[in-house]
């Protein structure tokens, strides 16, 4: 492992190009979505799902939505056996937990997410009127394509709604999917997906939303709320950003580095960045954030790191804190687990580890001495709080990784998948990003 680097020197290899520039893209990303997405009267409209199946198609006729909202166990619905299956790798497979827990919650209808090189080998048990959605940044993700793949030449596979959720239109899995979902990132100079995991988390928000409104589990009064909390995500991304991370991205400031309590995003990298192990807790729609996290410091940082439902700690992890381990976790008061998290934080301290806590602006709660640091987010919904809880995460790995030296752009190991166009070899993938 590189020796760490002095915050001084440090400082010196910070600017706006590079990984940084893709986290700081965020807010934009999303703005376009909700412009592209969000009709002017009220609801959601994503391109495809109105569109009715082809004669080919064993469900002919009907449309993408029709399909998915007569999976729903909510109001009015009849008992019904069908089932999203979410699959994807590294961070997509993040981005699909996420979406299990919106499109539940919102929709009622049951989702099961599995690891793309898990699903490409198993016998899948979908029968005719399932759904498949395959979650890739590249579209080229060669698991994710072979277990496309296998479910056409399954069975039922003809009566399987595909749908791909990726970032290149141009992409096998939205070439060989019923309906291409894409995300709109934009191309990362990063090789770890950060904005593309933001504008896929954002996607699987409308799509539930607009599921919800199709079958009813979603009242107008409801959805309404929820839209405009979605309104107001950009700007508060934003607002994370400037607050953790403007002061990096200042030009010219190569002679005058940060001083201390400048950025305290940055303090705390500096004094976390030779730490060997670390833990992430987060609950409900949180755990995938934490996982995330956990992946962005092993990725950047080379650090190892565990993402855990919070109330998993005891069932394991907690024999490993000590004052050398820091503990993530992110406790925002939206929660509705917010008390057992606090309960959790508390479990720490009684074995003198070091606490890092996200939390809302306006929560007082968590000041030490409960935690050593709290890293503070606006308020919204908690359904749309992790849009903003994952933002000072990736600024964390990013930050932990220049301060030990490491090639934050391009990670040792990982390499992107490349789309390619109709009629030329696919790209090679290591899987990630995916």
């Amino acid at each position: 492992m590189p020796a760490m680097q002095a915050p001084v020197q440090a400082f010196e290899r910070l600017g706006s190009a590079g990984m940084l520039c893709d986290i700081w893209d965020t807010p934009k990303v999303l703005k376009q979505l909700l412009e592209k997405h969000l009709k002017a009267g009220g609801g959601v409209e994503i391109a495809g799902l109105r569109d009715k199946l082809p004669d080919s198609h064993g469900l002919k006729g009907r449309t993408p939505l029709e399909v998915m909202a007569a999976c729903s166990h909510g109001k009015g619905a009849s008992c019904s056996h069908r089932k999203i299956s979410l699959i994807g790798s590294g961070t997509s497979w993040h981005v699909s937990l996420l979406a299990e827990y919106l499109i539940e919650h919102i929709a009622r209808i049951p989702v099961e997410v599995q690891y793309a090189s898990e699903f490409r080998y198993r016998q899948p048990l979908l029968q005719p009127g399932d759904i498949l959605i395959v979650v890739s940044n590249s579209g080229e993700t060669t698991d994710a394509v072979e277990s496309l793949r296998k479910v056409r030449r399954s069975p039922n596979g003809e009566s399987v709604l595909i749908i791909a959720v990726v970032n290149e239109v141009e992409s096998t899995l939205a070439r060989e999917s019923d309906v291409a979902i894409n995300v709109s990132a934009g191309s990362e100079v990063g090789v770890a997906s950060t904005k593309g995991f933001s504008a896929a988390s954002m996607i699987f928000a409308l799509l539930a939303a607009a599921l919800g409104q199709e079958t009813g589990t979603f009242v107008a009064a409801e959805q309404g709320v929820f839209l405009d909390h979605i309104k107001a995500i950009p700007d508060k991304v934003q607002t994370v950003l400037d607050r953790e991370s403007k002061s990096l991205k200042r030009e010219g400031t190569a002679d005058k580095p940060l001083e201390i309590g400048e950025c305290a995003l940055w303090d705390i990298a500096c004094q976390n960045a030779l730490a060997q192990n670390v833990i992430f807790l987060g609950r409900g729609f949180n755990f995938p954030i934490a996982l995330e996290g956990a992946m962005k410091c092993k990725e950047l940082a080379y650090i190892h790191a565990e993402g855990y439902p919070a109330a998993e700690m005891k069932h394991g992890p907690i024999a490993l804190i000590d004052q050398f381990m820091p503990v993530v976790v992110i406790c925002p008061k939206a929660d509705t687990g917010y008390e057992k998290i606090k309960a959790n934080i508390e479990e720490v301290k009684a074995r003198s580890g070091a606490v890092i806590a996200i939390t809302e602006e306006t929560n007082t709660e968590l000041q030490a001495p409960l935690c050593e640091h709290v890293i503070y987010v606006p308020e919204t919904h908690e359904y749309l709080m992790p849009l903003l809880c994952v933002i000072p995460l990736q600024l964390l790995g990013y930050m932990m990784g220049v301060l030990r030296g490491n090639e934050v752009d391009n990670p040792r190991g990982l390499i992107k998948s490349v789309s390619t166009k109709m009629g030329s070899p696919r790209g090679k993938g290591s899987g990630y990003p995916s």
